[in-house]
């Protein structure tokens, strides 16, 4: 309280910089946000996937250790492709599209062999989710915003 009796008004939230100012000025299409939240969620469930594998590494569970060390690492190594392309496609990068193309195609591959084994609604999310990715990432505004630019050498 000041002298007055009255409370100073709140400090205003500091202004963002450099980086984070410049990611924040880039105007995108609600496809490009859709797609990259969509290849984020893939993501954060690969790390869900990952930490879930690393438990299993610990003392006093029956596993096939070498299996249990190839899907924790693969998991991890998928959830960090995916996270970057997210970060890729809001940033309009043209290399995410390759990538993220052979993730979805596999990953609803495994969504099929789910769906056949009985799995439904697991294979049903493993199928649908990469569709709405690829159609998100071959959309009009998203190829054009993911378009390959040409650059020099310092600024890539």
């Amino acid at each position: 309280m000041t002298s007055s009796g009255l409370t100073p008004p709140p400090e205003p939230a500091p202004e963002p910089r450099g980086a984070v100012r410049r990611w924040l000025a880039i105007r995108r299409h609600p496809a490009v946000w859709c797609t990259a939240a969509l290849l984020a969620l893939e993501g954060l469930v690969l790390v869900v996937v990952a930490v879930v594998g690393a438990t299993d590494l610990l003392p006093g569970r029956e596993r096939v250790l070498g299996v249990a060390i190839a899907l924790t690492l693969s998991a991890a190594g998928g959830a960090w492709l995916l996270l970057a392309s997210a970060y890729g496609v809001t940033l309009g990068r043209a290399w995410v599209r390759g990538p993220v193309i052979t993730v979805q195609v596999l990953a609803a591959l495994v969504g099929v062999n789910f769906v056949q084994g009985g799995e439904t609604a697991l294979g049903a999310a493993l199928v649908v989710v990469p569709v709405l990715v690829l159609v998100g990432l071959l959309s009009g505004p998203v190829s054009r915003f993911t378009g390959r630019r040409t650059y020099s050498l310092d600024q890539d």
